[in-house]
């Protein structure tokens, strides 16, 4: 009788294509040369509030310089890759929700903040996401993901003190940093994987 031989685990199937995070990263970079595009689609408080209710979620895919969206997408590309190919429902449930509770947060609790862009909170979602599941799953990586969070939290804690960014080309444009939205993102991300019952590598 015929038998198949498992395959080892370097040759296992692979996970699935992290289309959502590439197209998300895509259509940051495109709106980027869409002429006027910051005008049109940024988080722009009085606007919002004057009905361009689209501004709440397109606002996280307008970036205020390159540079800033070029920092953005280094953490957001393989964060995000990384986490769909292990858990595709919590990458995309942090993809599609993030964006629309950072909007509602900050329309909530920083009303003095006029103008946001960015798709930092976003990533910092993906980022802690990725560390929860990776907390979940790899106890002898432990320390890896424990040092995630740590600089995570870090860099919201010394923008919250500063004021300002760390991306000095943004300082240089008196662009203040918005920690909420990097705290809002990560509460959606670790959520996405600690709600779900199991956490599987692959899915």
């Amino acid at each position: 009788m015929p038998t198949t031989t498992p395959l080892p685990p370097d040759k296992a199937k692979p996970g699935p294509l992290p289309w959502f995070t590439l197209v998300a990263c895509a259509l940051a970079v495109g709106v980027w040369f869409v002429p006027g595009n910051f005008d049109s689609l940024a988080y722009d408080r009085s606007k919002i509030l004057g009905g361009q209710l689209w501004r709440i979620i397109t606002g996280h895919w307008v970036h205020f310089t390159a540079s800033h969206l070029f920092w953005n997408l280094v953490v957001l590309i393989p964060a995000g890759v990384w986490l769909e190919k292990r858990d595709r429902c919590a990458a995309r449930a942090t993809l599609l929700l993030s964006p629309l509770a950072i909007s509602l947060a900050l329309l909530a609790f920083d009303p003095t903040l006029g103008i946001y862009a960015g798709i930092s909170g976003v990533a910092s979602g993906v980022l802690v996401a990725l560390a929860v599941h990776g907390l979940r799953t790899e106890p002898r990586a432990r320390w890896l993901w424990l040092a995630v969070l740590a600089f995570f939290a870090a860099k919201v804690i010394i923008e919250s003190l500063r004021s300002h960014p760390l991306n000095p080309e943004l300082t240089a444009q008196a662009i203040q940093s918005v920690p909420l939205a990097h705290l809002i993102g990560a509460v959606i991300g670790a959520g996405a994987v600690l709600l779900r019952r199991h956490s599987n590598p692959i899915l």
